[in-house]
């Protein structure tokens, strides 16, 4: 690409800056960045509309550089956010908490007294047990996506099957009449939905399209067929009642969303920018000793094939405690005979050795730092300088990932 030999000129000798930095100080190589976003993004504006586009695309990779160069482990990157206005961001948001402000715990789970009685690791995506992530799109029903992550795997550990809910079941039906759930939902009323009509269709029948429609209850078959939704318990609001909770399934939880999480890439984050209100429903699909496993919905082109790590102790700001949920089940005594649906290629790292392949080497001889924040060269040519080399014991699987060789 035209803009690396840009970035080598400029980050030759800066090597300890972010290479957003140093092309950012050139205007000539701002733009030619710029170009190759829209480019990949498939964004073409009008002259007017571009020129504030490219305002907000440059002041997010100022905040992208600033928030690689704080340190830590979480990485952050240009993403299809980075040229979005406020509302348009808000768009992929959805929760309501009015009424919700004072609520108490609500039978919240047992803990037990010592943490030593819980798994050190639980990761419900390398069991198998988690859908594939999804995209919400513009539509802000986070609170569907939340719901339905803290169901399937309850449903899969109970009934043998993993079903792909219908979050559509839920944004056309539980506040039908009174308001477009598009505008916002609250994660513990699918819940009290499915409990009072016995019943939640799967994705294959009642397929998702980011807009509220009239319910089609009566019309779409029901995919709770070997448990139904009895009710919903709350969990405490602290680290050991979510990982009590965690090892026997997913949940939903609330949290909010920033202008840092938005860009975030990969790693463990630690957001320091929250002001304290839940904007933003996913689910929790698992723990390791130093982060929590959410599932966003995204869509894969996000985060970590669309998984963010939160790190385990810390919670800041962003209420990432606060209303957490999840369903109780009742088996019916029916088996549930239509094949289980697809599981998440994802793995998270919970037993890999985080040192790298000694080994690896880089497979061009001229790769540079200023290579490393294009995945497609970073990973195909550049593992070595760019610190991307498998831990040891694991291999490249051919979506890019490092896993041991039997989960490729």
């Amino acid at each position: 690409m035209k803009i690396f030999l840009v970035f080598f000129l400029l980050a030759a000798s800066r090597a300890t800056e972010d290479v957003l930095r140093s092309i950012l100080r050139s205007p000539k190589a701002t733009l030619q960045l710029y170009g190759e976003f829209k480019t990949q993004q498939h964004l073409n504006f009008l002259s007017s509309e571009d020129r504030m586009r490219f305002r907000l695309f440059r002041s997010n990779a100022q905040l992208v550089a600033q928030s690689n160069e704080e340190g830590g482990s979480a990485v952050f990157g240009l993403n299809f956010f980075s040229a979005m206005t406020a509302d348009e961001k808000q768009q992929y948001l959805g929760i309501n908490i009015t009424g919700h402000e004072n609520e108490h715990d609500e039978n919240p789970i047992q803990v037990p007294s010592s943490l030593s009685e819980s798994p050190i690791s639980k990761l419900w995506t390398n069991e198998g047990m988690v859908t594939k992530v999804k995209n919400q799109g513009s539509c802000g029903s986070c609170w569907t996506f939340a719901a339905v992550g803290g169901l399937e795997t309850r449903y899969r550990k109970e009934t043998g099957v993993l079903r792909n809910f219908a979050e559509q079941e839920y944004l056309d039906c539980v506040y039908e009449g009174t308001r477009d759930g598009c505008s916002g939902g609250w994660p513990d009323d699918p819940y009290k939905y499915s409990a009072k009509y016995g019943r939640l269709a799967s994705t294959a029948h009642y397929e998702y399209d980011a807009s509220d429609n009239s319910c089609k209850r009566s019309s779409k078959p029901d995919a709770l067929i070997a448990a139904k939704i009895t009710g919903h318990t709350r969990v405490g609001r602290n680290w050991a009642a979510h990982i009590a909770a965690l090892t026997t399934g997913s949940l939903s939880l609330t949290f909010q969303v920033t202008e840092y999480f938005n860009q975030y890439t990969s790693g463990i984050i630690q957001d320091r920018s929250c002001t304290g209100r839940s904007n933003h429903g996913v689910s929790a699909v698992g723990y390791t000793p130093t982060y929590m496993l959410v599932k966003n919905s995204w869509g894969s082109s996000w985060g970590e094939n669309g998984f963010v790590k939160f790190a385990r102790g810390y919670d800041g700001k962003c209420g990432l405690l606060s209303w957490s949920y999840y369903p109780n089940l009742r088996l019916t005594g029916q088996s549930d005979t239509t094949p289980s649906d697809a599981a998440t290629g994802y793995r998270a790292d919970d037993h890999f050795d985080p040192h790298p392949d000694p080994s690896c080497k880089d497979r061009v001889y001229n790769c540079q730092a200023f290579h490393c924040p294009h995945d497609n060269i970073a990973v195909k040519y550049c593992n070595k300088t760019c610190n991307k080399c498998c831990p040891s014991g694991t291999v490249r699987c051919p979506d890019l990932v490092c896993r041991h060789e039997h989960m490729c």
